[in-house]
């Protein structure tokens, strides 16, 4: 073995040490003024993704000047047989252009919680060629990225609130002035329920065969979403019982008629 290749073996060696090294500070740093800031990071895998992709694509220029490997052969060769092999990667090419411009553009960002293409989850990664939604139901579908970039997104949580519908149902006998201002102090008086800012009201839905409905609508932060929903349903309950309002059940009126 001569002295030259050992020379190379040894820089190389050092080279993907240092190169380690390097991505692991940096992306420490991020993290950590990222958290001065006092701000959460959301993006932890795709900024791992891209600082990795940068850092390993200066190391393979510095690798490749290490060997004395000159692209231009390679290069050339690819120009002849360019045609073919793009038609032959047309879906991964498509995929990854895609994918840069999901990133670029932060169409999807980790933690949103979308819908595309029929499929509801939390994005856990985008890469470059596809991104993983995790599914409520715990399963992990991926979806690649041309989708992504060309299909309608719908993201449930683009702000830290969201409002929601809860349908409720009373009896034709009930005094409707009384209905409403119970459920206007329910809503009042509920904390998981936000005020600030928003907008909460009733709006009357429509006459039913066996109830009056109401749309009750109200605003929640992504942390209380359910937990909202059911103490806003469990005060409503108990205050209608309270105030002896009447939530109806499916009735049908049976007249027989004698011969």
């Amino acid at each position: 073995m001569s002295k030259l290749l050992i020379i190379q073996i040894i820089q190389s060696a050092v080279l993907i040490v240092v190169s380690y090294v390097v991505y692991r500070v940096l992306y420490g740093i991020i993290i950590k003024s990222i958290e001065k800031l006092g701000k959460e990071f959301k993006m932890k895998n795709t900024v791992r993704l891209i600082l990795g992709t940068i850092v390993s694509l200066i190391a393979l220029m510095v690798l490749l000047n290490i060997w004395r490997i000159s692209l231009l052969p390679y290069l050339t060769a690819f120009g002849v047989t360019g045609f073919i092999v793009g038609l032959a990667f047309q879906e991964p090419l498509s995929n990854l252009m895609s994918g840069i411009l999901v990133l670029l553009t932060r169409k999807l960002k980790e933690g949103d919680v979308i819908e595309i293409d029929g499929t509801t989850g939390i994005v856990e990664v985008v890469n470059y060629n596809h991104t993983v939604l995790k599914t409520f139901d715990g399963k992990s579908v991926i979806i690649p990225n041309r989708q992504v970039w060309s299909q309608k997104v719908t993201n449930y949580w683009p702000g830290p609130v969201r409002r929601v519908s809860m349908k409720v149902s009373v009896s034709y006998s009930s005094d409707l002035s009384k209905v409403l201002g119970v459920i206007r102090k329910c809503i009042d008086d509920e904390p998981l329920v936000e005020k600030q800012g928003v907008s909460n009201f009733v709006a009357f839905s429509g006459f039913s065969n066996s109830s009056i409905d109401f749309d009750v609508l109200f605003w929640v932060k992504r942390e209380n979403y359910f937990d909202a929903i059911n103490a806003l349903a469990e005060r409503i309950k108990k205050e209608f019982e309270t105030q002896g309002i009447t939530i109806p059940f499916p009735q049908i009126d049976v007249h027989l008629k004698g011969r």
